[in-house]
């Protein structure tokens, strides 16, 4: 089966539609995902991007792999391809029209074959943002999507693509405004280039391929006080990622088991999936435990913390200390070795 994967880093679910956000215009995934699996208790093992590509490398194992690489960063290739095209957004209008540049140089390595993967791995969820101005300012006077105390509309903040990273101050109200803003500006855009890319390849007549929308780690925008994945723990803002698969033939279908990338060749393959009634997230000292009914994140060097799940989908009220039983029955689950 040939496949194309959109790896967008920096993007977690709970902003697309497919998820149930119904203030951030998203018709691309949408569409796709009325197509497609969706997988509703998707975690991260470890919401990094090089541990999101050892968990799904076996994906790519004996296919011709083809590399669209529109990462920020000048890291080199964790992998061997077969062909590697690079964004040159330097040459474009916008950033959106250097990645379809890319994919439609990449596709006629395509054509004629069977058994390729396309990976589009793309970091334009992570600063600098691309943006449209008059999208942030369609979200900024719509902003009761989020909140009832949105700035007035004379009063609303410019839009930025580059926020400062790091501890914020959790009542500056207006940053929190517009930073939201922003990164749902920057989430239409990306929508409407996946828009672009599924039209790119029904042109193309290579539109039979399974497609994977995914992320390997989410962003933080101050949900719990910091800008940005360093220094923030382990809540959904950074480890619950959206996962949409559709494969030709395949029935539409929710998916409410938890699920992790490593699961990612299983379920193209259509092989069965583990059922699972606890997530578990890594990252550094820190360990997260999600149940259908909990979400708890140990003591460490941090204080201990517990949320009711599903109803606290942000994860905002820590109800530890009237659970101390809750809270040892979940330590008890902590692997001793990595899952």
């Amino acid at each position: 089966m040939n496949v194309v994967v959109v790896a967008a880093h920096g993007l977690n679910c709970h902003w697309l539609g497919p998820y149930g956000n119904e203030w951030v215009t998203t018709p691309a995934l949408d569409a796709l995902a009325a197509e497609s699996t969706v997988f509703d208790r998707h975690f991260a093992a470890t919401p990094t991007a090089a541990a999101f590509r050892a968990d799904v490398e076996s994906l790519l194992t004996s296919r011709f792999t083809v590399l669209v690489d529109d990462r920020k960063s000048a890291d080199a290739s964790w992998r061997t391809w077969d062909a590697v095209v690079r964004t040159r957004p330097e040459a474009f209008s916008t950033p959106g029209d250097a990645l379809i540049a890319a994919v439609r140089e990449a596709i006629p390595q395509l054509a004629g074959r069977d058994g390729w993967a396309l990976w589009i791995e793309t970091e334009r969820m992570l600063p600098p943002w691309d943006l449209e101005f008059e999208s942030y300012q369609h979200y900024a006077e719509t902003t009761g999507g989020f909140t009832d105390d949105a700035p007035d509309e004379e009063d609303h903040p410019a839009p930025t693509d580059t926020p400062q990273m790091g501890p914020i101050d959790v009542d500056d109200r207006r940053l929190w405004h517009q930073v939201r803003n922003s990164f749902a500006a920057a989430v239409s855009t990306l929508d409407g280039e996946i828009g672009r890319l599924i039209e790119l390849f029904r042109q193309s007549g290579l539109d039979r391929a399974a497609w994977i929308v995914t992320s390997g780690f989410g962003f933080p925008l101050g949900e719990h006080g910091i800008i940005g994945p360093a220094g923030s723990r382990l809540h959904v803002e950074l480890s619950q990622l959206p996962l949409i698969v559709r494969v030709p033939g395949a029935k539409p279908q929710r998916v409410a088991t938890f699920t992790r990338p490593a699961d990612l060749p299983t379920i193209v393959t259509g092989g069965p999936v583990a059922e699972r009634e606890v997530a578990v997230s890594r990252l550094g000292p820190e360990t997260a435990i999600r149940t259908a009914d909990w979400t708890f994140l140990p003591a460490g060097d941090q204080p201990a913390r517990l949320y009711v799940r599903p109803d606290d989908l942000w994860e905002v009220n820590d109800v530890a200390a009237r659970e101390p039983d809750e809270c040892d029955r979940l330590a008890a689950l902590i692997p001793k070795e990595p899952t």
